[in-house]
C-alpha cells in the first residue's frame, strides 16, 4: 500500500491511505479536515435511525452507503470516509462512488451542500452551469473552455452562500464518447468512467484547471426545453431558490440523512447573492460555440 497523500477538495484536505489520482494534490500545509481509508466497513454500535436498502443512517451521526456493486461506504460525520472494496470490482467504479456519492455526503455531513454542476472561470470570476444528469454540464464547460475559461469543478460545485466562493473541486472533465470527439478529445479504454459506460475521463483538462477559490458571478440552470437560440432568463429570488434546492447533488437523499432545513437554507441565501439564469439552447453539439458566446455575452453585461 502507497504510503498516505493529501488532497484538496472543497476547500478541504483530504488525507488517503492510497493513492486518489482523480483528485488534486493539496500542496497545503495544516490540519487534515477528512480522512480517507480502505478496508472491512464495520456496522455501527449506533441505533440504526432510517434505512433503505442501500443506505443507512445511525445515532451516532454516522451513515453507510452501498453501491449495486457491493462498494461499501462508511461516512463518519463529515470527518472521515472508509471505502470497503470487493474483491474483482473495477478500480474505476471505486473512483467514481469516492469522487461522487463520498463527497457528496461528506459535505452534506459538513452543512455544505454540493450543487451538482460543473464550474469554470476566467479573469478571477467563477461560472457554475447546473442541471440533471445527463444536461450536458460538462460539455457546456469544454465549450466554455475553447473561449478562454479554465476548468474549476466536475459534477458538484461547492459554494459558500454567505461570501458567494466557489471552490476548487475534481479537475478531470467527464464527457459522453460523442461529446468529446466533437471537441478531438481522446477517448481511452482505461479513462472509462465506468465499465459499460460510453463515458470518459478527459485528463487534458487538467493542464487548464485553476486551483484557486474564486467569486462565483453568475448561474446557468441547463433546463431540457430545447430552442432554435440559446436564450437566457434571469430568475427572481424565490424561484432561483427553489431550483437551486432542486439541483443539489444527492437532494433526496440528503433529505432523508434530515437534511432538508440546511439545503433550503443554503440555496435561498445563495439566490439572494448570485444571479441565476434559466438557459434554453439548442441540443446540436455543433452548435455549443453558439451556446458558449451566449453566456459569455450575459456574463458581460453584468456588473
Amino acid at each position: 500500500m502507497s504510503a498516505a497523500g493529501n488532497y484538496l477538495y472543497g476547500g478541504l484536505v483530504f488525507r488517503s491511505s492510497v493513492p486518489l489520482p482523480l483528485m488534486p494534490h493539496s500542496c497545503e500545509l495544516g490540519s487534515v479536515d477528512v480522512d480517507v481509508t480502505f478496508g472491512p466497513v464495520p456496522t455501527p454500535a449506533a441505533e440504526c435511525l432510517r434505512a433503505k436498502p442501500h443506505f443507512a443512517m445511525y445515532a451516532d451521526g454516522t451513515a453507510i452507503l452501498r453501491s449495486p456493486h457491493g462498494i461499501r461506504l462508511l461516512i463518519d460525520n463529515g470527518r472521515t470516509l472508509r471505502i470497503e472494496v470487493p474483491e474483482g470490482v473495477d478500480a474505476r467504479l471505486v473512483q467514481s462512488w469516492l469522487i461522487g456519492p463520498g463527497l457528496g455526503l461528506i459535505m452534506h455531513q459538513r452543512g455544505v451542500p454540493p450543487l451538482h454542476a460543473c464550474a469554470v472561470s476566467r479573469a478571477g470570476r467563477a461560472l457554475a452551469i447546473a442541471g440533471d444528469s445527463g444536461a450536458g454540464k460538462s460539455t457546456t464547460a469544454r465549450a466554455l473552455m475553447e473561449h478562454g475559461y479554465d476548468l474549476l469543478a466536475e459534477d458538484q460545485a461547492i459554494i459558500d452562500p454567505a461570501s458567494a466562493t466557489l471552490f476548487p473541486g475534481v479537475p478531470d472533465l467527464r464527457l459522453w464518447a460523442v461529446a468529446a470527439q466533437r471537441f478531438g478529445e481522446r477517448t481511452e479504454e482505461y479513462a472509462r468512467v465506468g465499465v459499460h459506460k460510453d463515458k470518459f475521463t478527459i485528463s487534458s483538462s487538467r493542464t487548464r484547471f485553476d486551483r484557486s477559490r474564486r467569486p462565483l458571478a453568475a448561474l446557468f440552470l441547463l433546463t431540457s426545453e430545447p430552442a432554435e437560440m440559446p436564450v437566457s432568463t434571469r430568475l427572481r429570488a424565490g424561484p432561483a431558490a427553489h431550483a437551486l434546492h432542486k439541483h443539489i447533488y444527492r437532494q433526496r437523499l440528503a433529505t432523508f440523512m434530515g437534511r432538508g432545513a440546511e439545503m433550503f437554507g443554503w440555496a435561498t441565501a445563495l439566490a439572494a447573492r448570485v444571479p441565476v439564469y434559466a438557459v434554453r439552447r439548442p441540443h446540436d453539439l455543433s452548435r455549443l460555440d453558439e451556446l458558449a458566446a451566449h453566456i459569455e455575452e450575459v456574463v458581460e453585461q453584468l456588473p
